[in-house]
């Protein structure tokens, strides 16, 4: 009778005469003569979707990949259910995401991507504990825009910057007009301050003309 060790992250799914007997956990032990014994890998794993080219609602292609992490909750049906369980759970992320992407413009595709896949764990559980697995996170990876609508974007984040700068521009010559205006209506309402200007650029090397009215004798 053999012996065989299952780690702590595995677990063995026990087949005899071909049917499914149960599941071991981690330790040692005896393998029966008829017994056939498969090992599950049940640590969390990513599984990537690639991109892939979807249109938005409004008709814009975009590529958009995303990322999720797996968990084999029971070993035993994952072995069972499908003869090609990751491809099951990869066709399943695959539409969901189309799906997705397909529901929303693109305005509201670039202003919530991280909102995209809200739900979608909830919205395929029923389908993957079938599979004996859980999906614990789903997340878009990249998404990409068509180089027109990039160009379009950056011409008009430029555009908002220019208009930005302009606007300060204005503020500010708005500003030295208003001290310009209230500086010569002070002096118009007190002569003798312009006086006191003058010697004041004077004192500090300025040259100053004064002029005088020559009168006739």
């Amino acid at each position: 009778m053999a012996v065989i060790t299952i780690n702590e992250w595995e677990r063995g799914v026990v087949f005899t005469d071909g049917a499914l007997t149960g599941t071991v956990g981690a330790g040692r032990h005896r393998k029966r003569g008829r017994a056939v014994w498969q090992v599950v890998d049940v640590r969390p794993r990513l599984l990537q979707v690639p991109a892939q080219e979807v249109l938005t609602k409004d008709g814009v292609q975009v590529r958009v990949s995303l990322v999720a992490t797996l968990e084999i909750t029971d070993a035993a049906v994952w072995v069972v259910a499908s003869a090609n369980p990751y491809d099951s759970v990869y066709a399943a992320l695959q539409v969901a995401l189309r799906d997705r992407v397909a529901g929303v413009d693109l305005p509201e595709l670039a202003q919530a991507r991280s909102a995209l896949l809200e739900g979608v764990e909830d919205a395929l559980a029923p389908a993957f504990t079938k599979l004996g697995v859980t999906v614990t996170g789903v997340a878009v990876k990249d998404l990409t825009y068509p180089q027109e609508v990039r160009a379009a974007v950056a011409e008009a984040a430029l555009q908002r910057q220019r208009g930005l700068a302009d606007l300060e521009r204005a503020r500010t010559e708005a500003a030295t007009l208003r001290s310009l205006a209230n500086t010569a209506k002070l002096m118009a309402e007190n002569p003798m301050l312009l006086q006191l200007r003058t010697l004041q650029a004077a004192s500090e090397g300025a040259q100053v003309i004064i002029h005088r009215r020559l009168e006739d004798d």
